[in-house]
């Protein structure tokens, strides 16, 4: 059951759906700047100030600079936030991405509480846009444009009162009762009526911005459900039926195993059956996209199982050298996932559709890589640790981890090649002449990287700090219990060396980057979201066992929900229908009705979503298009 749970946490497959949360605007050609107000909680609490600058960069590409007037004084999870405020705006705004950030501030500084207001104040330059005097904030930004909790509210609102120039300050939402330094919650809407201040509560980056500005951002107030249309629809069904064919077969395939050895895996199967019957129900219902979704899952995770329990069971029968014969072939998910490189090497990408297409692929590819050598290090392991062994069935019980990440990485790119086939045959329109495919690649890639960077920076220090453990411990005990810590950490040394063996003059190179890119910024991003923004956090096994503000969550959840419904009818608008958006909608609204982890599994989705519709929007010409309410 252990097995089955890490394996369930990889993500297994993701299908993106595309387009932006509105119809975004290019930066401004002049340079441009703001002072901001920075709160701090610590002691009696203290009102600093950022000064904020935005200017075309000469080099083609995305550039944050963290200017501090101490040394030593903008700590690291501080110049994380700054990043991490760049790309926001960027992408909810499709600015220009070949742009110079700058973020200066005074004294000894530290923490991502000012992510909030950092990011709208930067899209207010972009947009053009005045902030209101007399208006303060406090809370993190997260990818996914929500603002996230802080700590120290009512001592920044004593500051604020002591300060004398603010008449309102922006709290993120869940945040009414605050605790004080004494741990006593403190009703901080009253606590700021008594000091003149109006106190409100904010949930994402676009009532934040109304708050600060005056201004309104896209922010869809209604969804519209999309739904697959032809010849989308026939596809998309067919490549159901045959998921749930092949599942039945690879089930067929587990049955004839031992009862002893099935029962091992009875989670999972019970699982993977659950999804084959929930898309068969979807299928009937019409939701090909969701019935798509939830047969590929089934079939690859059916297909791990049956693959990894059939060599238990002739490790059982046969004994030990039918386990180092497998572990011995290992390499050949190594293989599987570059002859799909070389296949999709062969592509030539000229519209949006063949874009998604072939980002999607590489996404995925790199995820079913990524698990590959983390089964290769385990296996590793096991051959270091062989004098240890008492038998052969403890020898079994070490390897199967291995054995089913292995399994799921043969399955899983090839559910990125059926993938990669209902994608490529949809239409679209042309590359945009002006699209600078490399520039869209390094920005995505450093969106990634700045989510990661985030995580380890802040919610790993911090989790670390309460554990009373070093941030190698908190890392590697968390890892252990949710495989996309280990494999987001592990990502970032890939791509470099995926986009080496295609080569600098290959120009899917590029859209390598970007698959790395989507991926791994939905991933990063959930995974401050988890365990840095709303998780709770059990201290004996690392593992979120609840949220500290449902309202957060729900707002999340329905933020993210409208903004995709409304980013597929963006990229419609724009000539493109994308079949794996609707999917990938269908899906995550049936995970967002299930448990917390299948909640946090929806904002992922969401996430990735959005990030690739950022892509997409680019290639295509129209991310700089007139900003439109």
């Amino acid at each position: 059951m252990t097995v089955f749970a890490t394996v369930m946490l990889t993500g297994c497959i993701q299908l993106p759906f595309g387009g932006p949360k509105g119809t975004p605007v290019p930066v401004v050609e002049q340079k441009s700047e703001v002072t901001i107000p920075a709160l701090s909680g610590a002691g009696e609490g203290a009102v600093s100030s950022i000064d904020i600058s935005v200017a075309p960069n000469t080099e083609g590409a995305l550039a944050v600079e963290v200017s501090e007037n101490e040394v030593g004084g903008a700590g690291r999870t501080l110049q994380a936030s700054a990043w991490n405020s760049a790309i926001v705006a960027t992408l909810f705004t499709g600015a220009d991405l070949a742009t110079d950030y700058r973020f200066a501030f005074d004294g000894y500084v530290d923490g991502p509480s000012a992510g909030g207001i950092m990011t709208a104040a930067t899209m207010s330059l972009l947009l053009g846009d005045e902030l209101l005097p007399g208006v303060a904030m406090t809370g993190t930004i997260t990818p996914t444009g929500t603002i996230g909790p802080v700590g120290g509210v009512p001592t920044k609102i004593s500051a604020l009162a002591e300060n004398g120039e603010y008449t309102k300050v922006l709290i993120p939402l869940g945040l009414r009762n605050a605790p004080d330094q004494d741990g006593a919650l403190v009703d901080v809407v009253k606590l700021g009526a008594e000091n003149g201040i109006e106190v409100v509560e904010v949930g994402d980056i676009a009532e934040a911005y109304s708050q600060l500005t005056g201004e309104s951002l896209p922010s869809p107030s209604s969804v519209t459900i999309p739904r697959v249309s032809e010849p989308g629809y026939s596809s998309t069904e067919a490549a159901t039926n045959r998921q749930i064919t092949e599942f039945e077969r690879n089930e067929s395939d587990f049955l004839t195993l031992s009862e002893e050895i099935r029962s091992f895996a009875s989670g999972g199967y019970e699982s993977a059956a659950v999804d084959a019957a929930t898309a068969r129900d979807l299928l009937a219902q019409g939701l090909v996209g969701g019935a798509l979704m939830k047969a590929i899952g089934a079939n690859m995770l059916m297909k791990a199982l049956s693959g990894t329990y059939r060599t238990a069971d002739d490790v059982l029968t046969r004994g030990l050298d039918s386990l180092l014969i497998r572990l011995e072939s290992a390499d050949q998910a190594s293989d599987v996932f570059f002859n799909f490189l070389d296949q999709l090497d062969r592509y030539e990408v000229e519209t949006i559709a063949d874009a998604e297409a072939l980002i999607t692929a590489y996404g995925n590819a790199f995820d079913a890589y990524s698990l590959y050598r983390y089964a290769e290090a385990e296996i590793a392991a096991i051959y270091e640790n062989a004098d240890s062994y008492a038998s052969t069935e403890e020898v079994l019980m070490d390897a199967l981890s291995p054995l089913i990440y292995l399994e799921v990485s043969i399955a899983q790119v090839e559910a990125s090649e059926s993938v990669f086939e209902i994608a490529r045959d949809a239409d679209g329109p042309a590359l945009a002449p002006e699209a600078d495919v490399e520039a869209i690649a390094e920005f995505f890639r450093k969106a990634a990287d700045s989510n990661l960077e985030v995580f380890n920076a802040d919610v790993i220090a911090m989790i670390a700090e309460d554990a009373g453990v070093s941030d190698a411990v908190a890392l590697d005990a968390m890892g252990a219990n949710d495989l996309n810590i280990a494999l987001a950490n592990n990502a970032t040394g890939l791509v470099h060396g995926i986009q080496a063996y295609l080569g600098e003059e290959n120009p899917n190179s590029a859209y390598a980057a970007m698959g790395y890119g989507w991926t791994n910024y939905a991933r990063n991003s959930n995974l401050i979201e988890k365990y840095g923004t709303n998780g709770i956090l059990d201290w004996t096994t690392f593992t979120v066992v609840g949220v500290t503000s449902d309202a957060r969550l729900v707002h999340t959840l329905d933020f993210s929900r409208g903004q995709v419904a409304q980013a597929i009818d963006v990229l419609a608008g724009n000539g493109y229908a994308s079949v794996l958006g609707v999917g990938s909608f269908e899906s995550a609204s049936l995970a967002r009705e299930g448990d917390l982890e299948e909640k946090f599994t929806a904002i992922q989705d969401y996430t990735g979503t959005f990030a690739l519709s950022r892509v997409l929007a680019y290639l295509g010409g129209f991310a700089q298009a007139e900003y439109a309410e």
